[in-house]
């Protein structure tokens, strides 16, 4: 099976550019991601895998910082206020990743 030169995943819940920084900086480090660029307008998440890359190890990060991972994005969904990058566990605007 061959892996396709980029993936893009609807990310519900982004609420603001915070939450940009915050999944950015949690799923580039990981292994096998080449790239990943997140839109706050499109509500997107583009990933380009490199060698080693692991799918569900992306999508987990990206749930345990407090978003959904899906395929069509919710236009009803909260803004600012209410996204996960603003929960009690976020630190300086961002969510710190164990």
């Amino acid at each position: 099976m061959t892996v396709p030169d980029k993936l893009t995943f609807a990310i519900h819940g982004l609420g603001c550019m915070d939450c940009v920084a915050a999944i950015e900086n949690a799923v580039m480090p990981l292994r096998g991601v080449a790239y990943v660029g997140v839109s706050l307008s499109g509500g997107t998440m583009t990933v380009r895998p490199g060698p080693g890359f692991d799918l569900p190890s992306v999508v987990s990060r990206v749930q345990r910082l407090g978003y959904g991972v899906g395929e069509e994005v919710d236009a009803d969904l909260p803004r600012a206020a209410g996204c996960p990058c603003r929960a009690p566990s976020a630190v300086g605007g961002r969510t710190q990743v164990q």
